[in-house]
């Protein structure tokens, strides 16, 4: 069974993508929406990488460019998914994956999540931590952390590594505890840091996400299980995922359990590699594909299909 992962913020590189969109035309198209929905050329942008790829407003269409990108290409190959699960900002693709948008759609949705996440970032200012060890050690830091500011419990990627996040304040009185890792994000993602962006996103996502025909299963980030094929839990349960904890962890041992042996990485994949490697060490036979160049898709399109 094939498996499609999207990657989230974090995995970013410059020049990500650059290659498809130069040579393949439905990319080129993708991401000229995908700028037209950012109000900024996101190639140009992405070219140059630096602080302007960092901005939230700007990379998370980006990120869905490059991904859905790379999924237009192996589709063309005939090579097609049976699931599909988006890490944090991925979850729009992995929408447009499933048939709930289109990938128009998504591109505009992902550069007004961007925007609206952005902006209430700015309002309350804010960031995220791993922190590397078991439970009892997330409980320690979350303690020592609330008595400087707010900070909260935002998910788990691998069964030693959560994430939280909260006020700056509170992030530094937790870093000082040891094995807890400040990230490289500009707000404090699913949290309650993040309320205002989706009072502004809702009227956007209940106006494009549709109902689903069922061919590919979302695995919803914050649940961790097949989504609904129904746009009113598709809606719902991207908007939530904005201010609640993000269960990647489990939502890939869904991926193995239910047979996924194929798991291809769309977008850059440094991220997720490193991830899915932490969930493989009991599944020897499965496989994680790159995608992060044109060599690469070839070559995914050769083994698939």
């Amino acid at each position: 069974m094939i498996a499609w992962l999207l990657a989230g913020q974090g995995a970013e590189h410059a020049g990500m993508g650059l290659e498809l969109a130069r040579w393949y035309g439905p990319a080129a198209e993708l991401w000229e929406q995908a700028s037209e929905a950012a109000g900024k050329d996101l190639l140009r942008v992405t070219e140059r990488g630096g602080r302007s790829l960092l901005r939230t407003e700007y990379l998370q269409p980006a990120l869905t460019a490059v991904a859905l990108s790379a999924a237009c290409f192996l589709r063309d190959e005939g090579v097609e998914p049976s699931m599909a699960l988006g890490h944090s900002a991925g979850e729009i693709g992995a929408l447009a994956l499933a048939g709930h948008l289109s990938f128009e759609q998504a591109a505009y949705l992902s550069a007004k999540r961007g925007r609206a996440m952005a902006a209430a970032s700015r309002e309350r200012p804010g960031g995220m931590a791993a922190v590397h060890g078991c439970e009892a050690r997330l409980g320690e830091v979350l303690d020592v952390g609330r008595r400087a500011g707010a900070i909260f419990y935002a998910g788990q990627t691998t069964a030693e590594t959560h994430l939280v996040a909260g006020e700056h304040v509170a992030l530094r009185a937790a870093a000082s505890l040891g094995r807890v890792s400040l990230l490289p994000v500009s707000g404090g993602w699913h949290s309650p840091l993040m309320e205002q962006a989706v009072g502004e996103l809702r009227p956007v996502a209940e106006s494009i996400v549709g109902d689903a025909p069922g061919t590919v299963a979302w695995v919803s980030n914050e649940t961790a299980e097949r989504a609904s094929t129904s746009a009113e839990e598709a809606t719902r349960l991207v908007l939530s995922q904005l201010v609640r904890p993000m269960r990647l962890h489990q939502a890939v041992e869904l991926l193995l359990a239910e047979g996924a042996s194929e798991l291809v990485v769309l977008g850059p994949d440094h991220s997720l590699r490193h991830i899915l490697h932490r969930h493989l060490e009991d599944h020897p036979a499965v496989r994680v594909h790159g995608s992060s160049s044109l060599e690469a898709l070839r070559a995914v399109a050769k083994e698939l299909t």
